[in-house]
């Protein structure tokens, strides 16, 4: 009995211990198993960076620009004078606007086309600022007080000041004469512009009698587009060097009257009469476009468009005015886009690139 209790004893203990290996190395191969999904899941991590490559190869959304590409500044001419020659093509292009000539619809888009084009950048807008600054720097007293304050400030300085806060250049004495010598200009020529849009629009009723004026066309879709792409003119050469001219370095009344006198050959919708009759309703509000005029003249009075372009530009750069004729643009095109006869496009060309731009402009002293 002894030696069969001491055989199963031993027998029992080999079982427990084969059945101990046995769960040992289980428990040894559940962490290699374990080990694996962890690798496995680790190597898929690692290859979602190559999932996502192809979303990387995307080309990035193009920016878009705050301002038009700079215009071609004509030598012997500056940056406000440029500008203010672009101002110049479009009143040029009004005054040459001529209702008797009118007798075909093809006419009448030329024409159209003719003003419309001056829309398609920001620079009319800018040119109007550049050419009250004209006009505002042929005030004697202003000029003079600014090259005084400059030699008080220094050169920098001042033009820091003037940038910065736009109302600030009326308040030097003279500065409310400058204003009022801009603001009549730019109101004379807008009413005369508005005059041009007030006979097309008339136009537009009386060219009803005509068979040509009523062919019904299906081209409003070619139109448009070519109202779209229409490209503003470049600087006159000349009339840019003209309108360059600066503040001579001892002003007199006479050297003043030949710089106005130039002005006027270079603009010539309103003449010196039509602007001594305009008066304002109100006073012109602060920190409005003729405030800039009036900086920009201070800036020429110490030479700024020469050699200070970004100031210069800068200043010229009226938000609300740039909206304004940018609206003009827009109107205009959805206008044209309804028309199907060519008395109808009469309205169009009376109401938005001239009696719009009209607006505009009486609007800058508001």
């Amino acid at each position: 009995m002894s030696k069969k209790w001491l055989a199963c004893a031993v027998a029992t203990l080999f079982v427990s211990a084969g059945l101990a290996i046995s769960v040992d190395a289980s428990a040894q191969q559940r962490p290699k198993a374990s080990a694996k999904k962890i690798s496995a899941k680790k190597a898929t991590v690692r290859k979602a960076p190559a999932k996502k490559a192809p979303i990387a190869k995307v080309a990035p959304v193009p920016t878009i620009k705050a301002g038009p590409v700079g215009i071609a500044i004509p030598t012997g001419a500056n940056t406000l004078g440029a500008h203010a020659a672009l101002y110049a093509a479009y009143a040029a292009d009004v005054e040459a606007l001529t209702i008797g000539s009118i007798t075909t619809g093809r006419a009448l888009t030329v024409s159209t086309e003719r003003i419309a084009r001056h829309l398609n950048s920001d620079r009319l807008a800018l040119g109007l600022v550049a050419y009250g600054a004209a006009w505002a720097a042929t005030q004697d007293e202003f000029v003079g007080e600014v090259r005084k304050l400059e030699a008080r400030m220094g050169r920098d300085a001042l033009i820091t000041k003037l940038r910065s806060e736009i109302a600030f250049a009326r308040s030097i004495p003279g500065g409310e004469q400058a204003a009022l010598i801009a603001a009549r200009a730019i109101l004379s020529d807008a009413a005369k512009i508005q005059e041009e849009g007030d006979a097309f629009k008339q136009a537009a009723y009386d060219w009803q009698k005509y068979a040509w004026a009523k062919v019904s066309t299906a081209d409003s879709k070619a139109r448009n587009a070519a109202l779209r792409t229409l490209v503003a003119p470049v600087p006159a050469t000349a009339t840019a060097i003209t309108l360059s001219a600066l503040p001579e370095a001892s002003v007199s009344p006479q050297t003043t009257l030949a710089r106005a006198t130039s002005i006027q050959r270079s603009v010539r919708l309103s003449n010196q009469t039509s602007r001594d009759g305009v008066a304002l309703p109100e006073p012109i509000r602060a920190w409005s476009p003729i405030d800039r005029m009036v900086s920009l003249a201070a800036l020429s009075a110490i030479g700024g468009p020469v050699d200070r372009k970004e100031d210069t530009e800068a200043l010229m750069r009226d938000p609300r005015l740039v909206s304004c004729v940018n609206s003009s643009r827009l109107n205009m095109q959805m206008c044209n886009a309804a028309t199907k006869q060519p008395y109808e496009r009469s309205f169009c060309l009376a109401e938005h690139p001239l009696g719009e731009i009209a607006k505009c402009m009486t609007k800058t002293v508001r």
